[in-house]
């Protein structure tokens, strides 16, 4: 119990029970006069965070930190965290002003190959710079020369975790990613994918298509010379 009097109505209620408003900072309302003490003296919200339990704090943090805990709850419910070590993280991230998933690294709960699958149920994809990016020409053989260039996608890195192929690939703003994962080649890979600069992405496509037609010039000359003996 954490017994409190309301700075507008000077009604007491227990300030563990009442449930906290919806803004950016959120406080506590009072079940009386329904005010919420964010408009509140400043001297007002130190006492009340200075007395009270430390699992009113833990609350307040995580609502403060909305995004941040939709990623932390997915972890929570794939086992990877506890309820505690996420408190603990979002105390680090307003410290260090870090990304939660830099955070999470940082705490050895995560690994970095694991911190993008998790990410792909917050539906979220993000940015790459593919300036100077060097092609895996190997790579994009394996995914297929004639499909990277169609789809105008780049193909970054192949691993493994758990036994499940991961693909980190890359493609423009322009793209269809939903048209993407349905794609026969790519459906083998759980996809990890990543938005590029349309200019970026059309000159890596150029260096592509030049290899094609080199090794397609080289497989002529070939024949050529085969059928010449």
């Amino acid at each position: 119990m954490y017994l409190i009097k309301c700075w507008s109505c000077s009604a007491e209620y227990d300030a563990l029970d009442a449930s906290f408003c919806n803004h950016l900072k959120p406080t506590k309302i009072c079940p009386y006069c329904f005010h919420c003490f964010c408009d509140a003296p400043e001297e007002y919200k130190k006492n009340f965070y200075e007395n009270c339990p430390k699992d009113l704090l833990e609350e307040k943090l995580i609502l403060e930190n909305r995004i941040s805990l939709r990623l932390g709850e997915t972890l929570i419910k794939a086992g990877k965290i506890t309820k505690r070590q996420l408190w603990y993280a979002l105390k680090k991230q307003n410290i260090l002003n870090k990304k939660i998933g830099e955070i999470f690294i940082m705490m050895n709960l995560l690994t970095p190959e694991e911190l993008q699958l998790y990410l792909l149920d917050q539906n979220k994809v993000n940015d790459i710079n593919l300036e100077n990016f060097n092609i895996d020409h190997k790579l994009v053989e394996k995914i297929g020369k004639g499909f990277c260039i169609t789809q105008k996608i780049i193909p970054i890195e192949i691993f493994h975790l758990n036994d499940q192929p991961i693909l980190r690939f890359a493609f423009s703003p322009e793209g269809d990613l939903l048209k993407l994962k349905t794609q026969d080649e790519l459906k083998r890979y759980k996809l990890i994918p990543y938005i590029a600069k349309k200019n970026h992405i059309e000159k890596l496509i150029e260096k592509i298509e030049k290899k094609q037609n080199k090794d397609e010039v080289i497989l002529l000359e070939k024949d050529e010379d085969y059928t010449s003996i």
